[in-house]
């Protein structure tokens, strides 16, 4: 973990330390909603989600998981392979959760992966277009072996015209990328186009940014693989148009350098990045230090007359119109109009190689992470603190800029820790920040809510107003203990704000969480934190109750094994609706085999339960395997309760008798 460089404290600095409750009462309740979660499966994910992001309406939270147990019955693994995940779209009102597109594939035989999947999600505004990189080939077009930007209609059914488009295509057409030979191939898995989560696409879907990456392609429109790796492109899908914006300023040709997070505004009209090669790309003023190697956040409005790539911030203001090119020094604390915002290069000593700015919907306000000190500071220790600029033309870098967080004492973690990752609503209002640190020197933030953690043990979101200028925790435990965890780097909100996806190890965000992995959760804001508790769903959306414990109609279900290792279950429910049924074995548990069908009243309804790849295979080694099997029954009145029976059970393969079943 980086050391953060020690700040002289002064006057107008306040030391927010260990906050007792505020005044101010704050505005996201106890606990969270899990968004990794069948409900109707009841069942949380058996492997851990990585990355949550949500669509601008707060409708759809969509995750990128390793978890096996969320696939739709009758969609198989590959041959002799196994899906580790996938990206899938949660319903925040309904529940329903949706396949977007599959994970990683897994050689059944050592483990080793065969194919990179789909991961990186960004969502459009009303949760129709997710935007994700894979090595799948989903278009016949797409036949190269290296992994390819892609975007998903989730209005189309998977394989219908139009459901997957390829994003990497060249201008003009749809022709894929091609990528020059990496040399060492991994196949399956060869770098080309990538994306950032959470903020590639724009709200309507038809724009998506993201670069290139590690070797040379042909994008956007070359005759030949001869454009080296580090580009950042945008594709418009409906004009079939990709435009490469890292150019060199003298004669537009690609000057690559995109080292980091690519991120697009909502309305599609700015593009920013962190990358090197910043020299030829944007305006430096004398005296300053022209290194190609030095990390630069950049920025560039796309639909402009004439656009042209600038730096967010800096220790120069080419801005200022009252700058007469006069050299400037490396001195931290001079000033004048040449000067910028901050002391040193946003990267100063630190790294934000992988610290992505925020844009607001239209690009005008960006918030961001510097390891430098706002001018004029005398400061030479790394660090990472919060930022926000104003972008709009004439306004000038020093005017434009705010530092809202200062780092504390060097040798306390709890003031010193980096903050690790920035988000913003598309309102430009609301921001999101991830951090160990718990005590602040705050420049222009009050800090509001419960009181913040005593001891900087796990990573927190920090939700920040910026037009109440107020900072407080935005994740807690159920009953207002400190989450038992950490929370994901880049969490994700809504057009306005108020409601927050996230990922998070912690196991207290709701009663009855017990999978033990990282989790994707959301959290709406209260209208008042008083008097509205918890919604009771987020207690229950991974509990079940058995039926046979309760007074009412109930579920007869009986169990019969086959000699092919299969389970056959006879269901009874008390009237139409629908039955979904899977068992669970295994350390730790995890689903095994499904079945799913429907239910008529009264009447015996016989599914079969079908263990397959390493699971079949693990069973004709060892003869049998113990199981749990949950049944679950959806009346087809919505007003009636839906039930759910558990029975033990036992697969068992009998190799003479399955043979002979076979045979004949």
């Amino acid at each position: 973990m980086t050391v953060a460089r020690a700040v002289a404290l002064g006057a107008a600095l306040v030391l927010a330390a260990a906050f007792p409750a505020s005044a101010a009462a704050g505005a996201f309740p106890d606990g969270a909603l899990i968004a990794s979660a069948s409900l109707e499966r009841l069942e949380q994910g058996d492997d851990s989600t990585t990355v949550a992001t949500i669509s601008a309406d707060a409708r759809y939270v969509v995750f990128d998981t390793r978890a096996t147990n969320f696939y739709p019955d009758g969609d198989p693994d590959p041959p002799n392979a196994t899906r580790a995940g996938g990206i899938f779209r949660r319903d925040t009102i309904n529940g329903a959760l949706v396949k977007v597109a599959d994970g990683d594939v897994l050689s059944d035989a050592d483990g080793s992966l065969l194919r990179r999947g789909a991961h990186a999600p960004s969502v459009s505004s009303d949760g129709r277009f997710v935007a994700f990189s894979t090595a799948q080939q989903l278009v016949p077009a797409d036949t190269n072996d290296n992994i390819d930007v892609y975007r998903r209609d989730m209005n189309a059914a998977p394989g219908a015209p139009g459901s997957f488009v390829l994003v990497s295509a060249k201008d003009g057409s749809d022709v894929p990328a091609a990528y020059a030979p990496r040399p060492v191939p991994l196949p399956g898995r060869n770098p080309g186009s990538d994306v950032f989560p959470g903020r590639a696409i724009s709200a309507d879907g038809s724009r998506v940014a993201f670069r290139t990456v590690e070797i040379a392609s042909d994008l956007p429109d070359r005759a030949a693989v001869d454009v080296t790796a580090g580009q950042v492109l945008v594709r418009d899908i409906t004009a079939r148009s990709t435009r490469l914006l890292t150019r060199r300023s003298d004669n537009g040709q690609p000057a690559g350098g995109a080292t980091g997070p690519v991120v697009l505004s909502a309305d599609g009209s700015t593009v920013a990045w962190v990358g090197s090669e910043a020299p030829v790309q944007t305006r430096f003023l004398p005296g300053e230090q022209l290194d190609s190697t030095t990390n630069f956040y950049l920025y560039r409005r796309i639909d402009t007359g004439t656009p042209i790539t600038r730096r967010i911030t800096g220790v120069a203001d080419p801005d200022d119109p009252a700058c007469d090119l006069t050299p400037i020094s490396s001195n931290p604390t001079a000033t004048g109009p040449c000067y910028g915002a901050l002391s040193d290069t946003e990267q100063g000593r630190g790294d934000i190689s992988q610290r992505a700015p925020a844009l607001s919907a239209d690009g005008l306000t960006v918030a961001f992470l510097a390891a430098a000190a706002g001018r004029p500071t005398n400061v030479s220790n790394p660090g990472l603190d919060l930022f926000v600029t104003d972008m709009r033309p004439g306004m000038t870098r020093k005017a434009g800029t705010r530092e809202l967080t200062v780092e504390g004492a060097a040798d306390d973690l709890t003031q010193s820790a980096p903050i690790e990752s920035v988000s913003m609503s598309a309102d430009g209002v609301h921001v999101l920040l991830t951090t160990l640190r718990s005590r602040f020197v705050l420049r222009a933030l009050t800090p509001i809510g419960p009181a913040f953690r005593a001891q900087p043990d796990a990573r927190e979101v920090y939700a920040v107003d910026l037009r109440a200028g107020t900072i407080e925790r935005a994740v807690r435990g159920a009953g207002g203990l400190d989450a038992a965890g950490d929370v994901g780097t880049n969490p994700a909100l809504s057009a306005d704000g108020s409601t927050i996806a996230f990922t998070s190890v912690a196991g207290n965000l709701f009663f009855g969480d017990a999978n033990e992995k990282i989790d994707a959760f959301w959290q709406t804001r209260a209208v008042d934190v008083q008097t509205v508790p918890v919604a009771p769903e987020s207690q229950s959306a991974t509990t079940f109750q058995d039926d046979t414990k309760a007074p009412g109609p109930r579920l007869g279900v009986s169990t019969r094994r086959r000699a092919d290792g299969s389970l056959a279950l006879t269901v009874t429910a008390p009237a139409a609706g629908r039955l979904v049924v899977f068992a669970r074995a295994g350390k730790p548990l995890r689903t095994v085999a499904r079945a799913e069908g429907a239910a008529k009243a009264r009447q015996g309804v016989r599914l079969i339960l079908k263990l397959r790849g390493k699971d079949l295979r693990r069973l004709r080694a060892r003869k049998r395997l113990s199981a749990t099997v949950r049944v679950r029954f959806l009346p087809k009145d919505t007003t009636a309760k839906a039930l759910t029976r558990v029975v033990k059970a036992r697969f068992q393969y009998t190799r003479k008798k399955a043979a002979k079943r076979e045979a004949g």
